[in-house]
């Protein structure tokens, strides 16, 4: 079946190619504007998912040390010289 199918297409007459009405310049540019947006896509896609996914560090609050006695200098100089 397959030979019948091959003998057919060599025996029918050859195609003809289509015009485009775009360049072979102007087809790669496409291809490449292509390309690239749909990488652009993705990768802000990961980004953003990234951005929501990422654990939210919140600030320790600074509080004074538990232990005064040890910083009497800095806080009373005078009481220090005495």
């Amino acid at each position: 079946m397959y030979k019948k199918i091959v003998i057919i297409l060599l025996l029918s007459e050859a195609r003809q190619q289509i015009e485009h009405i775009f360049s072979e310049p102007e087809i790669i540019g496409i291809i490449y504007a292509v390309m690239l947006g749909v990488i652009v896509t993705i990768l802000s896609f990961a980004l953003c998912i990234g951005q929501l996914t990422k654990k939210s560090s919140l600030p320790v609050p600074s509080s004074p040390p538990e232990d005064a006695d040890s910083s009497v200098e800095t806080r009373n100089p005078e009481k220090s010289h005495s």
